[in-house]
């Protein structure tokens, strides 16, 4: 089966048996995919956190916007870290770009453990309107203490369910709607 096939069905399997995980049923589209890294420069060259990479399509696209950024994308789900990392490999995007098949949680807590400095952007496909409030928190703490100062959080969601709690943490916090992805999504840009 071809490669971006088996990514869509193996997508929309897990999307089926982990609801909770997954959040939707098709990967991003481009629409959507666009708005979320609208933000970061295509010239810069730090380091980009990635959380919830899914198949990997918004890490493509966001590695050939930005060639000389270092990539850091987790994925949840086996299956779909495999998908995605076939999909980086076939691109060639296999030194500078990595997706591993972690939580969220553990990949900061790599960070962490590794000494390793802030961010300027972390991006997040996760949806937290599927997690508990207890999960949401701590997410959030987490992505607030990876960025630098004046860094930026993207999110996108189905729904506006947990824009107070972004907001509790990013006072300056954007929402721009996504009408042509399917379903619709909005965007929350919150910056630090």
């Amino acid at each position: 089966m071809q490669g971006s096939v088996k990514a869509h069905l193996d997508f929309f399997l897990a999307a089926l048996s982990k609801q909770h995980q997954i959040g939707g049923i098709v990967p991003s589209q481009r629409f959507l995919i666009n708005k979320m890294i609208e933000p970061i420069p295509p010239t810069y060259r730090g380091r980009i956190i990635e959380l919830g990479a899914g198949t990997g399509a918004l890490t493509l696209r966001l590695a050939a916007r930005c060639p000389e950024a270092e990539i850091l994308a987790c994925e949840i789900d086996p299956v779909l870290a495999r998908d995605g990392k076939e999909s980086l490999l076939r691109a060639g995007h296999n030194g500078r770009v990595q997706l591993l098949p972690i939580a969220a949680e553990n990949l900061f807590e790599r960070l962490k453990s590794n000494g390793e400095g802030k961010v300027d952007f972390v991006i997040s496909g996760i949806p937290i309107a599927c997690l508990g409030r207890k999960e949401v928190n701590a997410l959030l703490d987490s992505i607030w203490g990876a960025l630098r100062e004046g860094g930026m959080y993207i999110q996108f969601q189905h729904s506006l369910i947990d824009r107070k709690r972004i907001q509790a943490r990013f006072a300056d916090l954007r929402i721009a709607p996504v009408l042509l992805n399917f379903p619709p999504a909005v965007v929350y840009y919150a910056r630090k």
